[in-house]
């Protein structure tokens, strides 16, 4: 996870979010710990996941890890097909035990289409069309689609939701899978909530937007026209 530079209404927010080059701004509950996409992690990634680990149950502990090491492979992978976050969840159901999913953010790029036609596409072009459904959000129009699969003889509900870039050029692709299918209902609810705090604009107050560097373009041009 992303060192935390400032608190602003009860959020964290992390180094990404005051990076010229972010592109889109989102916020996670607690129980998420993000997987660095490039190696090795950052100390601030290794605290995160030293705190979460101390949630895991004793008997839990070696296969969290295994599954840790090997979402930091996957996750090296994906960066490299669009990937721009990867994180994973740990959450205690009512009779308190550990649940476990998976979230990550991703873009595919898209012929130019109007956002509301670009979301309605994505979600065609999913195995799962058959479940979208389109959602008006507060960064725009878009499409959420559900499934519920098996990997390795274990039943996999996950949540995809499909956002349009205002360029209407490329998509957000937002998913969360967890194996706690029994629980949908409140990873749905999770889902929701993470997606309605999507922005393609930068949502910081004026104080932290300043402390934003000029993005490399930008200085480069004024190096050059001076």
């Amino acid at each position: 996870m992303s060192a935390t530079d400032e608190i602003m209404d009860g959020f964290a927010v992390t180094e990404s979010a005051m990076s010229a080059e972010c592109d889109i701004w989102f916020a996670v509950p607690p129980g998420f710990v993000e997987v660095p996409l490039e190696s090795p992690p950052d100390a601030a990634a290794r605290g995160g996941l030293e705190l979460l680990t101390e949630l895991v149950p004793q008997e839990q502990y070696e296969s969290f890890r295994s599954n840790m090491d090997e979402a930091q492979a996957v996750g090296r992978l994906l960066a490299g097909a669009g990937a721009v976050h990867l994180s994973m969840g740990m959450h205690q159901d009512e009779s308190g035990d550990v649940l476990h999913s998976v979230f990550l953010i991703k873009w595919e790029e898209v012929p130019w289409a109007p956002p509301k036609l670009a979301a309605a596409k994505a979600a065609l072009a999913s195995a799962e069309a058959r479940d979208a459904e389109l959602v008006d959000l507060p960064c725009g129009p878009a499409a959420v689609v559900e499934s519920l699969g098996e990997r390795e003889g274990q039943k996999v509900f996950q949540l995809t939701g499909y956002l349009p870039h205002p360029d209407g050029r490329r998509v957000a692709v937002l998913a969360l899978s967890t194996t706690a299918a029994s629980d949908h209902e409140n990873y749905r609810d999770m889902f929701h909530g993470i997606t309605r705090m999507v922005s393609f604009d930068n949502p910081l107050p004026p104080q932290l937007r300043e402390q934003v560097p000029e993005a490399r373009e930008v200085a480069a041009a004024r190096d050059v026209f001076g």
